[in-house]
């Protein structure tokens, strides 16, 4: 049975792999030459290898840690006694500016790129980009819905409909025209259409009080 080759921890570890992030990130697997990753790490090519007998090694590491690293992140943060209205308007906005962020757009580039020849990884990568934004939205539709101003049965496909409204638009934009993405007026606009749209298809009651306490 062949060992799973795993890099070499060390002392200069994280700054070869922050290194070959970025010209992952930038240039994709194949575009990526190790001596841009060498040079964006500040480290020789002899100890480069030392670390990372090859190339498919380290953009697997890369990614590892990449996908660890957002799920202890939730682009979602919005107050918790924020009238609904306001708080989905709110949450929609923060929705849009997450998913055509230069970041998670690279990201997503990378994964879809990658995802025949890194198929592990580009799953991991959706499920965590999906995934945790979802149940960061329902959360906050749980609570508003435990509250009666919304009345939702499937808050986890709402919590999708709202991200789908919110983000498709400029994600899909930033992903497809890296020269000219979306900016931040495009992104509150998508927002607000969004938050507008979602109200009118499920509708809102604005006479309670809002917490988001209950949820937690």
């Amino acid at each position: 049975m062949t060992k799973k080759q795993t890099p070499n921890k060390g002392r200069k570890f994280e700054q070869v792999r922050e290194g070959a992030k970025s010209i992952f990130l930038r240039d994709g697997y194949c575009g990526a030459s190790v001596d841009d990753i060498a040079a964006a790490a500040r480290v020789s090519k002899a100890t480069l290898y030392s670390y990372f007998p090859d190339k498919a090694l380290m953009y697997r590491e890369v990614l590892h840690h990449e996908i660890g690293r957002l799920r202890d992140v939730s682009p979602i943060d919005i107050p918790d006694d924020e009238p609904a209205p306001q708080a989905l308007q709110r949450m929609a906005q923060q929705i849009a500016a997450w998913l055509a962020s230069d970041d998670i757009v690279r990201l997503r580039r990378a994964g879809i790129a990658e995802a025949n020849r890194f198929g592990e990884q580009s799953r991991q990568l959706h499920a965590v980009l999906s995934d945790g934004l979802r149940e960061a939205a329902r959360r906050h539709l749980d609570c508003w819905i435990m509250a009666g101003h919304l009345t939702i049965k499937d808050s986890s496909m709402a919590a999708e409909h709202l991200i789908r409204l919110a983000g498709a638009f400029v994600q899909d934009r930033a992903l497809l025209t890296p020269d000219d993405p979306a900016d931040e007026e495009a992104i509150r606009q998508a927002g607000d259409a969004a938050a507008s749209m979602f109200i009118a298809a499920y509708g809102i009651c604005t006479n309670k009080p809002v917490s988001l306490a209950a949820a937690s």
